[in-house]
């Protein structure tokens, strides 16, 4: 039976992290045997002594205690270090995503051999494309308008640069292979290992299989950590020089 290894990061988490790991804990995955990984990155708000708590009643959970929080992609990739699955999936310690999305987001290793699989966001069960899947209210209304738009002209520029059309290149829910993982070095400390990812196997020649999924987008107010004046400048290197790296350097 294969192995799938759910890297979680945490940080600053306390309203949602107990819930979000016990779903995961909960989930039944047919066919496969679940390997969970949390990092937590030092939280200052009680995060870390609830996973600790969580971790010490279910042993089993590997949990990774970072002295100095240093991003989420550099948490990401600490858990990747620690993964003995043959497919790794990447899980945030938000509910901003349905975890009941896995069976099928993990029918493609089976069914069509698949070594990377995207849960789309921007996609729905007809294969019609969505843009705003962004709805935050109050006076979040206007950010969320803006996160919209700015997505779609980014996703836009990926796919311009590299001639693809993927629908939803920075969701969280990437999966993938040990041997694809393993193709690449990754470097990205913050959210720009999203396009990093994408970006380096897309150019190795593994475009990713696309699943529509469930998405409940929370805002800032409930603890959103995208900041677009620092990540938008790294989207934006990650993808340029992604795609002009010697494919022998990626």
């Amino acid at each position: 039976m294969k192995k799938v290894t759910i890297v979680i990061p945490v940080y600053n988490e306390k309203d949602t992290v107990k819930e979000l790991l016990e779903k995961i804990y909960n989930l039944h995955l047919d066919k496969f045997e679940k390997e969970i990984i949390i990092i937590e990155d030092n939280s200052n708000d009680g995060t870390r002594e609830i996973v600790k708590d969580f971790c010490q009643r279910n042993p089993e959970c590997k949990l990774v205690l970072n002295d100095a929080p240093k991003g989420k992609g550099h948490a990401v990739r600490v858990g990747f270090e620690h993964a003995s699955g043959d497919i790794f999936a990447i899980q945030d310690a938000d509910l901003e995503y349905d975890v009941n999305d896995y069976q099928k987001l993990l029918r493609p290793f089976i069914k069509n051999n698949a070594q990377f699989v995207l849960g789309s966001r921007h996609l729905n069960e007809n294969g019609d494309k969505l843009h705003m899947v962004r709805k935050f209210h109050g006076k979040e209304k206007i950010q969320a308008f803006f996160m919209n738009l700015g997505g779609y002209f980014i996703h836009g520029f990926f796919n311009l640069l590299y001639g693809k059309n993927i629908s939803d290149p920075t969701t969280m829910y990437k999966l993938f292979t040990r041997d694809l993982y393993n193709k690449v070095t990754l470097t990205g400390n913050y959210f720009e290992l999203d396009f990093e990812i994408v970006s380096k196997f897309v150019r190795l020649g593994y475009d990713p299989i696309e699943i529509p999924i469930t998405y409940n987008a929370r805002g800032f107010s409930k603890g959103k950590k995208i900041k677009l004046s620092r990540d938008i400048g790294k989207w934006l290197y990650m993808i340029i020089s992604c795609r002009f790296l010697p494919k022998s350097k990626l």
